[in-house]
């Protein structure tokens, strides 16, 4: 499946500097990318295509949610985000993107 980010943009916006955790950032760019794919819908389909530009509100909200993961992988302690949402930061930049007609 195609990502939103490269893991040299992930590393580089997170400042990570080390291969260590490469694996598992690999796997939450993924699953970050799924997410943001489930929330846009069919507006995502295009961004998917090979050669396709992925807007800078989709990679900063796939880079947000990666350092959600990355740095609190025991879950969200602090109970900042509603269960089943994306959080609020990345549905502001990815709203308007949205297909509201399949919502």
């Amino acid at each position: 499946m195609a990502s939103f980010v490269t893991l040299t943009e992930l590393k580089d916006a997170l400042l990570i500097d080390h291969n260590d955790d490469d694996a598992a950032l690999t796997l939450y760019i993924e699953a970050a990318t799924m997410a943001v794919v489930n929330y846009l819908k069919a507006s995502a389909e295009p961004m998917l295509e090979p050669e396709a530009t992925v807007p800078p509100e989709v990679k900063v909200s796939v880079i947000f949610l990666v350092g959600i993961m990355w740095r609190n992988p025991d879950n969200d302690t602090e109970s900042a985000f509603e269960q089943g949402f994306l959080p609020r930061p990345v549905t502001a930049l990815l709203y308007p993107l949205r297909d509201p007609a399949l919502a």
